[in-house]
């Protein structure tokens, strides 16, 4: 749309302030700037307010999603942590990932047993920390190889929980108690929070092969605020469902 100059007959935009050819102000231009500006002013604040109005929606929504979700999970989303980081480790040949499934003591003494399987010299590895994790690094590789050799490389571990039984506060007890007398000394610090026994199935399965091992007394424990597992599993375990 266009209109025409008062002053010079000249065409203009409509949206002008002024004329094109004589640089004169159309009549109440400044008021019908300012309303303008006022009436883009005002539109960019309803959109905020909209857009602040979503925002807040799904922010709500999301945090209520948290909230129920925290009182909705099943207790072996959280007790199994670490046998998914164990079975993660196993089938991403990640060693420190895998072996963090366990407490600090167990995970020494794994990684000195894992060492001298290889170094074949115990009193040597446990001298030497750094060939210690050096030679644990090695076996777990040669684990990882023979699990693709008997499974195949894009193999996969899945598990089924059939049965649980949490811990009493007595059996809590009872269960520190015997994991401290391991190491007094360096273990007087360690709580037992919660634990669960329970009876559970995993299963191994890829392209050259699959197995299913049962595991009827598998044990778990929170210690000082940390879900551990205390059973080790065996992939190549003659024990099957």
């Amino acid at each position: 749309m266009s209109k025409i100059c008062t002053h010079c007959g000249a065409e203009m935009d409509d949206e002008a302030y002024e004329c094109p050819e004589c640089l004169q102000k159309i009549p109440g231009a400044d008021a019908i700037k300012r309303r303008r500006e006022a009436e883009k002013k005002e539109k960019r604040t309803k959109k905020l307010k909209i857009a602040g109005g979503f925002l807040a929606a799904v922010a709500f929504i999301t945090g209520l999603t948290l909230v129920v979700s925290m009182f909705t999970r099943k207790p072996s989303y959280y007790y199994m942590k670490p046998v998914r980081d164990y079975i993660s480790g196993c089938v991403a040949n990640e060693y420190d990932q895998h072996i963090s499934a366990f407490p600090e003591l167990f995970q020494r003494i794994m990684s000195e047993q894992y060492a001298y399987i290889v170094l074949n010299q115990m009193s040597d590895a446990l001298e030497n920390p750094e060939k210690v994790h050096t030679a644990d690094l090695l076996y777990f590789d040669q684990y990882y190889r023979e699990l693709t050799r008997v499974y195949g490389t894009d193999f996969n571990i899945t598990y089924k929980i059939y049965k649980e039984k949490q811990f009493n506060e007595e059996e809590l007890k009872k269960y520190q108690n015997e994991y401290i007398s391991l190491s007094p000394e360096d273990l007087a610090d360690v709580v037992f929070e919660d634990g669960y026994n329970l009876a559970l199935t995993f299963t191994i399965k890829g392209n050259l092969g699959s197995k299913t091992i049962n595991e009827e007394n598998f044990t778990l424990f929170k210690i000082n605020g940390k879900w551990c597992m205390m059973s080790y599993i065996d992939f190549f375990a003659e024990k099957e469902l």
